[in-house]
């Protein structure tokens, strides 16, 4: 999501040097013209039917690839309009300040971005929304068609000789100014949205509450700039920091809720703070798509710096810190200038101490937040997935040392350190465990060594299960992930089942392999981010289609916020299957997780085998939620609704 949104914003930064370019050097009349054809040309592109990216190489470029490829050219003429109406009507409409259209166009965008996780995606599928967007596209080319019109028959002079309003340019500044406000509430919402998707799940209806209050800053700042008054916001914004810190440092403490208001009360306050300097230093009309490219190349570089260049060049997750800070800094640079404006107002210089210390305070406690994360870890990468930490904890001496690895907040796997114990299945895959489970009935029916494939390795403790002549196949998108569990875990190693690690998209490599298994293991989470391609029909009709006679998919539907059950069973009504499930209760002392497998296999007989053992759950799921590739909401899994 991070670098869809830095494509956007790119796109962005083209569609409005389109704009600034036709509003300099094309006359009026011409310029629509131009325009215009543009968008007859990017109708043929349409209805949008983007490809997966191609397998290998580097994922930001692919997805970038892919966006460029579907959607570019559409929304390279999109992202012109907001800049080019304003330009023709600052040159129809002579005396009237075109800026509060910005506001309306970005009105527009947040109607949208609310309707599409509430309206859109509860009731479209995929095909449908891109056709619904094909004849929604069509409409905007006739609204623009009358304006064009308007602009022609209208013969406008050129915006520069456009009459300067008094309300407009008292206190200008330059592109230096506005390309830092910018980049860094882009910086801002990239950051905090990365840290909701990494901690909480990644789906349209989480990102686009952060993207829908950045655009609500707009709004207010552009649409009502009294509202965006420094006496109000700047105050607030020390609270919001604070709160952002407590977010940061508590957030399995403060719940989903908390967290979500917590971080997204940072966002939205520090946006309202720089987007209210942004309209303070806004030039004339007569610079005002030169202004808004300004703007958009700080939009830009923020999610530059934030998709591409911070997973690249930083070992840990610090965007978000950072960028708090720099709002901080910003936040005590705006209320400065505003005492400046205002000399007849005396403060003893003092009281700036207060607000400098603020600034001092939140980086040394995000440095240290950091140092305590950092806190027995041995081990620190980061790669295009997140960051992940091995970590060492003596623990108690009836417990013993143990070595996990962390992404995010969430557990991806342990390992007792101690010779005699490390070959011990623990977290989520005990002795009580659902995949235990279904190694003992699979192993039991089956008469011979086994087939595994799983998808997702984790530290590999999946291969503690194996036993002699069985084969493990292990599905791992991370090659870091891959790195790791072979240089600082032993499940690999110690095992004496024949193991491979395929790398790349488990569900796609999956398909294109030629095994057949007796068990198909689904364990892929990125702190309890579901990818939900894994989990839809078609992905469960290409595991089945991969399954032994009697073979059977074996799911980990651990999560802190989504219920999954209701998917598993709706697919298993819809191919006939037995479904049950098994939540293993938690036990520190001996290592091991609550976990919630759900076992689906197509020959009856395992729910029998396991009421047998009293390891079935004695309440289990009722209601069904069908996922499709086309069709895959996660709003009525969130269990905080349930």
């Amino acid at each position: 999501w991070t670098i869809c949104l830095l494509f956007f914003q790119a796109a962005l930064l083209a569609g409005y040097a389109h704009a600034h370019l036709l509003v300099l050097r094309a006359p009026p009349r011409r310029g629509v013209a131009i325009h215009l054809g543009l968008v007859a040309l990017s109708a043929l592109l349409l209805p949008i039917t983007p490809s997966p990216p191609a397998p290998g190489g580097d994922p930001a470029l692919g997805i970038l690839g892919v966006l460029t490829l579907g959607v570019g050219g559409p929304f390279l003429v999109l992202s012109a309009t907001a800049p080019l109406v304003q330009a023709w009507a600052a040159g129809v409409e002579h005396g009237r300040s075109p800026y509060r259209l910005y506001a309306w166009s970005n009105a527009g965008s947040l109607l949208a971005l609310l309707a599409y996780p509430l309206v859109l995606e509860p009731l479209l599928g995929l095909r449908q929304q891109a056709w619904a967007w094909t004849a929604g596209y069509g409409v905007y080319a006739l609204l623009l068609g009358l304006c064009g019109v308007r602009t022609w028959r209208a013969d406008a002079a050129p915006v520069q000789t456009a009459p300067v309003l008094a309300e407009e340019a008292p206190n200008a500044g330059g592109p230096l100014h506005w390309i830092v406000l910018t980049l860094t509430s882009s910086a801002l919402l990239l950051a905090t949205t990365d840290r909701l998707t990494e901690d909480i799940s990644a789906s349209p209806f989480l990102w686009v509450l952060p993207l829908g209050l950045y655009l609500l800053s707009y709004i207010l700042a552009f649409g009502r700039p009294g509202l965006a008054r420094r006496g109000v916001w700047i105050p607030l914004l020390a609270a919001a920091l604070v709160g952002q810190y407590y977010a940061l440092r508590n957030g399995a403490d403060v719940g989903l809720f908390g967290q979500l208001a917590l971080l997204n009360g940072g966002l939205f306050v520090g946006c309202m703070v720089l987007h209210g300097e942004v309209v303070r230093l806004r030039p004339p009309a007569s610079r005002l798509t030169g202004f808004y490219l300004a703007t958009a190349l700080g939009g830009a570089l923020g999610g530059l710096l934030v998709g591409v260049v911070a997973p690249r060049v930083l070992p840990m997750r610090v965007e978000l810190h950072l960028a708090m800070v720099i709002t901080a800094a910003l936040g005590v640079q705006a209320a400065w200038r505003g005492w400046r404006a205002r000399p007849f107002v005396s403060l003893p210089g003092w009281l700036w101490a207060g607000p400098m210390a603020l600034v001092v305070w939140l980086g040394v406690g995000l440095g240290l937040l950091l140092a305590d994360r950092l806190e027995d870890a041995v081990r620190v990468e980061r790669g295009f997935y997140g960051v992940l930490l091995v970590r060492d904890e003596m623990g108690l001496p009836e417990v013993g040392a143990t070595r996990s690895l962390i992404h995010g907040r969430i557990l991806h796997g342990e390992q007792f350190v101690a010779e005699d114990r490390r070959d011990e299945p623990i977290t989520y895959y005990g002795p009580d465990s659902g995949l235990r489970w279904a190694f003992e009935y699979a192993r039991a029916t089956a008469g011979r060594p086994l087939r595994v494939a799983a998808i997702g390795l984790g530290v590999g403790t999946v291969a503690a299960h194996g036993a002699c002549g069985d084969a493990i196949d292990f599905y791992e998108i991370d090659p870091l992930v891959e790195r790791l569990a072979r240089t600082w875990f032993t499940y690999l190693n110690d095992t004496c089942a024949a193991v491979r690690v395929i790398l790349g998209d488990g569900r796609l490599s999956l398909d294109d392999a030629t095994e057949h298994y007796d068990l198909i293991v689904l364990d892929a989470f990125s702190s309890d981010a579901i990818p939900t391609h894994l989990l839809t029909r078609e992905a469960i009709a290409i595991y089945l289609a991969h399954l032994t006679e009697g073979g059977q998919i074996v799911a980990n539907l651990s999560n802190r916020h989504l219920d999954l059950r209701p998917v598993m069973r709706a697919h298993a009504a819809h191919f006939g299957l037995e479904l049950s499930e098994v939540t293993s209760s938690s036990d520190w002392m001996r290592g091991y997780s609550r976990a919630r497998w759900a076992l689906l296999i197509g020959r009856p007989g395992l729910r029998k085998w396991l009421e047998a053992r009293e390891a079935l759950d004695a309440e289990e799921a009722t209601d069904a939620l069908d996922w499709t590739d086309d069709f895959a909401p996660q709003l009525p899994l969130l269990k905080a609704l349930r």
